[in-house]
């Protein structure tokens, strides 16, 4: 009799237990091959993605906010404007000016990881970074329409390759180097 237990035991297949232990193992073996793979990457790979998330946000609020934003490239960092219109009581002039679009969060002003530098270019030309005032106009556009000024950003660390993203007027991109 219990070699005929046996013999069933065999052809009924693994228990629920087994198999709960074995996606356990694999799930342990994943997460260490992340942590050691470096699964955060590089300060230019992780800035690269993050600049490149919060562009997609920031179109996507363009269009269901119907707003002008603007991104402007410093030389320390990078920033969200919003075109909104002037207020007349404190502002001399009739027209719209460009504003910080948030102070916290996705939007938020943000410094390049130093050391990196970064290189902008515009229609194949390259341009150079904004040292001018907060509120002054950026050198990209993003319209409600889902739109924004195609533009190719360089990241550059100091020991790496670095990142180049190219990104269309239609919102699509494609970063290399990451």
């Amino acid at each position: 009799m219990t070699a005929s237990r046996e013999a069933t035991r065999a052809k009924r297949g693994f228990t629920l237990i087994e198999i709960l232990v074995v996606l356990a193992v694999i799930a342990l073996l994943t997460g260490l091959a992340a942590l050691s793979a470096g699964a955060g990457g590089s300060p230019v790979t992780r800035e690269a993605r993050r600049l490149a998330a919060t562009l997609q946000l920031a179109t996507e609020e363009s269009r269901l906010q119907g707003t002008v934003l603007g991104l402007k490239f410093r030389q320390d960092g990078y920033s969200y404007l919003e075109l909104v219109p002037r207020e007349r009581d404190t502002e001399a002039g009739p027209g719209f000016v460009w504003r910080p679009l948030l102070r916290s969060g996705a939007f938020a002003a943000r410094a390049w990881p130093q050391p990196m530098r970064f290189e902008l270019r515009i229609d194949g030309r390259a341009v150079a970074p904004a040292f001018g005032a907060a509120d002054s106009a950026p050198q990209i556009l993003l319209l409600p329409e889902g739109e924004f000024t195609p533009f190719t950003l360089r990241l550059v660390g100091t020991r790496e390759a670095g990142a180049t993203m190219r990104f269309a007027s239609s919102g699509q991109f494609v970063l290399e180097g990451l």
